[in-house]
C-alpha cells in the first residue's frame, strides 16, 4: 500500500537536503515534491490568494481532511517549506527517519501555538476551482498515522482526550574542527667560520761579496738565466647540503566513549475519583482514596511517614471540603489493609 509522507520544515535549505538524501536513498525524484509559498506573499504577511500556490498544495498532498489542508497551508503561508514523498509502507519509516534528522516540524504542536496566537484554523480564501482534495493515505514525518481526525471524532461524541507524551533521548554525533598543526619550511642564513692553514712560498735574492779564483773561465762567461716561482695556497669554499633532521606530520585517531546526560519529559495523567455530595458519604471516599494509594506505583515500597506529605496534598486537592487531620488515620489504615492484600 502506498502512502504520502508529509514533512514541514522551517527553512528551504533543510527541505532541499531532505530531497537530496531521499534521492540518494533510492526514491525516485518524481515521487518527491517540495512546495513553498512565493516569497512575495510571505513578505506582505497576507493570506495567499494565488490559485497556483493552493493548487500545488492540493496536487502535491491530496489532503482528505480539510483541517490538515488548512494547517499545512498555514505553515506554508508563514514561510515553511513542505515536502511530500510517495512511498510504500515498508519505506515509510525510512522517509520519516530522514525527515526527523533534518528537523521536521511537529505540525500539531505548531498549530496549537498558532491557535494561542489567535489563528482560527480556517483555510485562507481561494479562487474558483479550489475544491476539497481527493482522498490519499497520509503519514506524517514521524512515520505513524495522524491521530488528529480520530481525536476530533471522539470529541464530537462527547469525549475529551488527554494525550500522554513522552520524550525520547536520541544521541547522534557530528565532526567538529578542534584546531590543528600547520608546518612551514623557510630558508634562513647564519654566519659560520672555519680555520684553515695556508702555505706560501717567497723568492728572495741576496747579493754576497765573494773573493776566490775561478777554475773554468769559459763557463764563467756563459750567459744563463735562473727562474724561481713564488706559490701560495688560498682557501676554496665548497658547500654541500645534507639532511640533518626530518619533520613528520601525521594524524592519530582515537576512539573514546562519552556518556551524554540530559532530561526527558513525560506527561503523567492522574485519574481521581470525585465523590458525590450525598449526606453520609464522606466516610466512604476516604476508603476509596486509600485503595488508590495502595495501587499507585509512586508509593510502592515506601513508608507512610515518607509519603504522607504527598498523600495529604493529593487528598486536600481532591477533597477540599474535608480536613486531613480528621481522615488521616482512616486513610492510613485503609492503605495498610489494601497493601497487605496485594
Amino acid at each position: 500500500m502506498a502512502s504520502t509522507i508529509v514533512g514541514c520544515f522551517d527553512s528551504a535549505s533543510e527541505a532541499r537536503e531532505v530531497e537530496r538524501e531521499l534521492v540518494a536513498a533510492g526514491f525516485e525524484s518524481g515521487s518527491i515534491r517540495v512546495v513553498n509559498q512565493p516569497a512575495t506573499s510571505r513578505q506582505t504577511g497576507a493570506s495567499s490568494d494565488d490559485p497556483g500556490f493552493w493548487d500545488s498544495i492540493k496536487e502535491a498532498f491530496g489532503f482528505a481532511d480539510e483541517q490538515d489542508r488548512s494547517t499545512y497551508g498555514e505553515a506554508a503561508r508563514r514561510g515553511s517549506t513542505l515536502v511530500s514523498v510517495e512511498a510504500d509502507d515498508p519505506s515509510a519509516a525510512r522517509v520519516g527517519e530522514i525527515m526527523r534528522r533534518h528537523h521536521a516540524v511537529d505540525i500539531d504542536a505548531r498549530a496549537q501555538e498558532w491557535r494561542q496566537q489567535g489563528w482560527t484554523g480556517q483555510q485562507p480564501a481561494t479562487g474558483a476551482g479550489h475544491t476539497a482534495a481527493a482522498t490519499t493515505a497520509r503519514t506524517p514525518a514521524t512515520g505513524a498515522p495522524q491521530p488528529a481526525a480520530a481525536q476530533r471524532q471522539q470529541r464530537a461524541a462527547g469525549e475529551e482526550v488527554i494525550p500522554v507524551v513522552e520524550e525520547q533521548l536520541r544521541v547522534g554525533k557530528r565532526e567538529v574542527q578542534q584546531g590543528g598543526v600547520r608546518v612551514y619550511s623557510r630558508v634562513t642564513e647564519r654566519p659560520v667560520e672555519e680555520r684553515v692553514s695556508l702555505r706560501e712560498e717567497r723568492v728572495s735574492v741576496e747579493r754576497r761579496p765573494v773573493n776566490r779564483p775561478i777554475s773554468d773561465t769559459d763557463a764563467a762567461f756563459r750567459e744563463r738565466a735562473i727562474e724561481a716561482t713564488e706559490t701560495a695556497e688560498e682557501a676554496v669554499v665548497d658547500k654541500q647540503a645534507r639532511v640533518v633532521e626530518e619533520i613528520a606530520v601525521r594524524k592519530e585517531a582515537q576512539q573514546r566513549t562519552e556518556t551524554v546526560r540530559d532530561t526527558v519529559r513525560r506527561t503523567d495523567v492522574e485519574v481521581q475519583q470525585m465523590p458525590g455530595q450525598a449526606a453520609g458519604a464522606t466516610s466512604d471516599y476516604s476508603d476509596a482514596f486509600a485503595t488508590e494509594l495502595a495501587a499507585d506505583e509512586r508509593y510502592r515500597g515506601r513508608e507512610w511517614t515518607a509519603m504522607e506529605p504527598d498523600v495529604r496534598r493529593s487528598f486536600e486537592q481532591r477533597y477540599p471540603q474535608s480536613k486531613w487531620d480528621q481522615y488521616r488515620d482512616r486513610v492510613r489504615t485503609g492503605w495498610e489493609r489494601s497493601r497487605s492484600r496485594s
